[in-house]
């Protein structure tokens, strides 16, 4: 089965599921997708956000009812959490609004701002704005990534095993990486 063909029949699933763990990578090679005529930008934004806001709104209230055993539990999440705290209590609006943009504190931030004083009614309506910024931000920069390619390089569909590879391989890397770290934080 040619690439073209998996992109545009699942590539929607894959930004979604793939981007409940990794986002960028998912959301670069949906842009090409979207370069090259296979998927639709609306649809991409869509699922990339939709991933982003379900993985926030899971690791906020993980911190909300279970925050304070987290650190008890694990110490090194409790080493990046106090790092964070007072500069989450001191701005809780930009938090959610730029924390997607974070990379290495997605898990932590989330968390913070549910051990925090931001209301739940506060919190989804504006990571719902922030994951939609954050995945158009990325996407129509991967769109753009995409274009300088191909005027670099020339037509791109004849790279495409080796650029979906490559992006696979870098999402599976930051995936398990992703799941390593939810593995060392209590999800009871």
């Amino acid at each position: 089965m040619h690439t073209s063909h998996l992109l545009q029949e699942y590539g929607y699933y894959a930004i979604f599921f793939a981007g409940l763990f990794e986002g960028e990578t998912i959301l670069l090679l949906g842009a090409y997708a979207v370069h090259q005529g296979y998927l639709q930008m609306p649809l991409v934004v869509a699922c990339g956000a939709a991933a982003a806001f379900l993985s926030d709104q899971f690791y906020f209230f993980l911190g909300r009812r279970r925050g304070a055993t987290i650190g008890e539990k694990y110490p090194r999440i409790q080493q990046r959490l106090d790092k964070v705290r007072s500069f989450v209590d001191r701005h809780p609006v930009a938090i959610v609004m730029g924390m997607r943009f974070a990379w290495g504190l997605r898990i932590v931030l989330p968390i913070a701002l549910g051990m925090g004083r931001m209301r739940a009614a506060v919190y989804v309506p504006l990571s719902a704005v922030a994951a939609l910024l954050w995945a158009f931000v990325v996407s129509f920069f991967g769109v753009a990534i995409s274009q300088l390619a191909h005027r670099a390089i020339g037509n791109l569909r004849h790279h495409e095993h080796l650029i979906v590879a490559l992006a696979l391989i870098a999402g599976l890397v930051v995936a398990l990486w992703q799941l390593r770290l939810r593995a060392a934080t209590p999800q009871h």
